[in-house]
């Protein structure tokens, strides 16, 4: 039996998401199109948002924005967390040991979330901030992750491979293969895949009946990363994630 799903509800979170992701759309028009429902069906549901709290309406203007009670909310459940708060130090310390930024990710629909960062000391470094996410088929932590993850769900993100540059995957075979790498390795790697002049390592984070809870990186420069031992890069990443499983309460 399909699982029945409350329409006003999808409607209104659809709402929220359009005025999170968007400060453009801050009038009732716009955020009707957005979200394709009626002018009118849009305004009842910002005014039970107004209501609840989350969403204020300027009179003035007749403009609405949305209130700090979604970013509230999330960071209690955040918080609640174990991986994050766990791999900090840990994260911290790959930095250092690498010279280069680390990152915590989690796996999400097909894609990279990232959750956690530490930036390198170099002022030429690779960026990424919490919260942003990046295709798991042709970066290091998506490959990490994929490598353990079930069949069915490297079919779908095998639909979404596209080429972002010369050297992104090319099809689902080819990942395939370069997962097969990545288990006998116990790492996986990129270079130019999804950003060029990019280059990055990863592994995840497993329990020991080997489900995947995320994954720790390291990315920098492909000019400077390529002068250095690629070792010194794999055995900080695997003492990193060694440490964070055991501290997981993860036997060795």
């Amino acid at each position: 039996m399909r699982q029945r799903v409350e329409t006003t509800v999808v409607k209104g979170l659809r709402v929220l998401e359009a005025m999170a992701q968007n400060p453009e759309l801050c009038n009732l028009t716009a955020l009707a199109n957005e979200c394709g429902i009626s002018k009118s069906n849009a305004h009842r549901l910002l005014q039970t948002l107004e209501a609840c709290g989350y969403v204020t309406r300027d009179a003035a203007t007749r403009t609405y924005r949305p209130t700090l009670r979604q970013w509230e909310m999330g960071r209690r459940v955040y918080d609640r967390l174990s991986l994050p708060t766990v791999a900090g130090r840990h994260l911290a310390q790959l930095s250092q040991d690498t010279e280069e930024t680390a990152h915590l990710s989690v796996f999400d629909q097909g894609q990279v979330l990232y959750i956690d960062k530490v930036d390198g000391p170099h002022a030429v470094r690779t960026y990424v901030s919490n919260g942003e996410r990046e295709p798991a088929f042709c970066t290091s932590s998506g490959k990490a992750m994929l490598a353990w993850l079930p069949h069915e769900e490297l079919l779908g993100v095998g639909e979404m491979i596209q080429k972002f540059t010369e050297n992104t995957v090319g099809s689902l075979p080819e990942l395939q293969a370069q997962l097969a790498d990545v288990r006998a390795r116990g790492y996986a790697t990129t270079s130019g895949e999804y950003r060029l002049g990019v280059t990055s390592f990863a592994r995840a984070i497993k329990t020991p009946s080997n489900k995947v809870i995320g994954a720790v990186g390291v990315a920098g420069p492909v000019e400077r990363m390529s002068l250095s031992d690629p070792e010194r890069y794999h055995d900080a990443l695997a003492r990193a994630v060694s440490l964070i499983e055991t501290d997981l309460g993860f036997p060795a």
